[in-house]
């Protein structure tokens, strides 16, 4: 991936992060669930170790490339979301990479998914 590629998957997740102060994650995941731009918001600690996020990194990609398969009965997957007891989680397919959201409970999501699927329509990655 390119430095160019980088810095633009960079300021999407800081186009995200401006959206909402209940948004504790943005990042972009390459296919191999390495982290590739973004983070934890400034000022947070994530809920899982290092070692668990690139776990969970990894979990995402694997999931996000299943989905996939289902894509002919189904159609594209536009966004996945989950809500946990402690945390709402989206992903979003950006080509051959993954943009994933972790934001608070209290965070109105569907407003939020909504904003965030604007601003990756006017995202227009090289990969």
């Amino acid at each position: 991936m390119t430095t160019t590629n980088t810095h633009q998957f960079q300021k999407l997740c800081d186009n995200i992060f401006a959206l909402s102060p209940n948004i504790r994650f943005v990042g972009v995941i390459n296919r191999m669930g390495k982290l590739v731009a973004g983070g934890m918001r400034q000022g947070l600690e994530s809920l899982e170790d290092k070692e668990h996020s690139s776990r969970l990194f990894l979990e995402f990609a694997l999931r996000s490339e299943m989905r996939k398969d289902f894509d002919s009965e189904f159609g594209k997957t536009i966004y996945s979301f989950s809500e946990r007891e402690r945390i709402k989680l989206a992903s979003f397919p950006l080509n051959n990479h993954i943009l994933r959201v972790s934001m608070e409970k209290q965070e109105q999501h569907s407003l939020l998914i909504e904003n965030i699927l604007k601003k990756i329509m006017s995202f227009k990655p090289q990969n």
